[in-house]
């Protein structure tokens, strides 16, 4: 009878100890789930990236700039939208870099960040908010709006983009406009450091998961239209603020553009002052715009041959600065430069462009004698009085005709009237007339 009584109690001791355990294990279970934390990012190999698109390489449509380098990161989000995709990387050395989210199906931006809104990672610091020395990083979350906010919130961070769950295919774009070494001298195509790791954690657990594969890109498809403009043969050549692009646009930048037709026997000549470039990243909030250039490019494929960014440009702040423009088979080209030469050794201000009209472009066509100008401000201050970003933009050209056509409000519309010396305003003449 003892020892019956003592073997119930044995047992009713072992499932009290066992209650108590499971009791404990469950608790424990739930406090890990209250506090469950994002697993440091894995580490992955970056050929995740496409190859570099570098503004220089004569192959991307629609007139990049030539300082500029891309790189895409394409996934389909439709058969990966449990997954959170991370891009943890070093600051690069370069004037300006962006992250830019695409719908990769129509090309239409989604959001994006930008250099001096990305926060650095705890223990860092962002170096296009002072001038700093060393390495820094960042991590940058793309999420499907499907994700929950209390998921989003134990990331930690606000460098987080939402892209709506019904956008099947995701374009990821990483901008870097002149890249450098850690000199801030030397070009370099990556500046001075490696490509953002990409990486994956599951959006239930937050564990590392195998980041979605890299899909082909339709930006690789994509050119602007290319036309001919009675226009293109008139003496006198204004510019227009470009309507956004519809396709894979940088929303950070505003463009005017001109076109024309130049032969052999003329040359363009274009006069503004060019916004005033900050000079190191303490200049960057109060600056007019974060950087601009002139970039030609050729009106038969779209595609960019020359431009001068304001580090490489003769100009001086709040001064006019001159542009010419001849094509290289202008037989009296040698007395062209002799004259440029001439008037920047007497303290000029002016920018000589060459064009070589028939220099072959990759589907080997001549360029031709159509040229397309942009002048690019990258992160315009609106609030700035001669901003181009406050102009009202001109389409292109559409069924209705072309944008000289389609002036109602010259004062917004036409860049020398709506920005005074601010706006440039192109004139061709005989190269006997510039010779005098």
């Amino acid at each position: 009878m003892k020892s019956i009584i003592g073997m119930k109690n044995i047992i009713e001791l072992a499932f009290i100890c066992l209650t108590m355990c499971v009791t404990a294990c469950t608790m424990l279970s739930c406090s890990d789930d209250d506090s469950q934390q994002p697993e440091e990012p894995g580490t992955y190999p970056t050929a995740l990236w496409s190859k570099t698109m570098k503004g220089n390489g004569e192959e991307l449509g629609a007139y990049p700039d030539l300082y500029s380098n891309y790189w895409e990161y394409t996934y389909r989000q439709d058969e990966n939208a449990d997954k959170i995709i991370c891009f943890k990387g070093q600051y690069p050395h370069c004037r300006y870099m962006s992250f830019s989210i695409y719908n990769d199906e129509t090309g239409t931006a989604i959001k994006g960040i930008d250099d001096v809104n990305i926060q650095p990672d705890k223990g860092s610091q962002n170096p296009f908010e002072k001038t700093i020395t060393g390495l820094h990083y960042f991590t940058v979350y793309v999420v499907s709006s499907d994700v929950s906010q209390a998921t989003l919130d134990k990331l930690g961070t606000e460098n987080i983009v939402k892209v709506d769950a019904n956008v099947k295919k995701v374009m990821v774009c990483l901008r870097q406009y002149l890249g450098t070494k850690a000199d801030g001298q030397t070009l370099d195509e990556y500046g001075g450091v490696d490509l953002p790791q990409i990486s994956a954690l599951d959006a239930q657990t937050l564990k590392h998961v195998t980041p979605p594969a890299h899909v082909e890109s339709n930006v690789y498809k994509i050119t602007s239209q290319v036309f001919q403009q009675r226009s293109d043969e008139f003496k006198n050549v204004p510019f227009f603020l470009a309507p956004a692009s519809r396709y894979y646009p940088n929303k950070n930048t505003d463009y005017l553009y001109a076109r024309t037709h130049l032969r052999t026997d003329s040359v363009l000549t274009f006069s503004f002052i060019p916004v005033t470039a900050p000079a190191k990243p303490e200049e960057y909030a109060a600056a007019p715009a974060r950087y601009w250039s002139i970039c030609l490019g050729s009106g038969a494929d779209t595609r960019s041959y020359y431009s001068i960014c304001d580090r490489d440009a003769r100009f001086s702040a709040g001064k006019k600065s001159d542009f010419v423009v001849c094509l290289k088979n202008n037989p009296r080209l040698a007395e062209i430069q002799a004259k440029v030469n001439s008037l920047n050794a007497q303290g000029g201000r002016v920018n000589l462009i060459v064009w070589d009209s028939e220099k072959k472009n990759i589907d080997g066509k001549p360029i031709g004698e159509i040229i397309v100008i942009m002048y690019r401000n990258i992160l315009p201050n609106k609030d700035f009085e001669y901003s181009i970003s406050r102009m009202k933009a001109t389409a292109y050209k559409d069924a209705t005709g072309e944008p000289i056509d389609h002036v109602t409000e010259p004062e917004k519309q036409l860049a020398h009237l709506a920005l005074g010396d601010y706006g440039p305003y192109g004139t061709k003449i005989s190269t006997t007339d510039y010779l005098k």
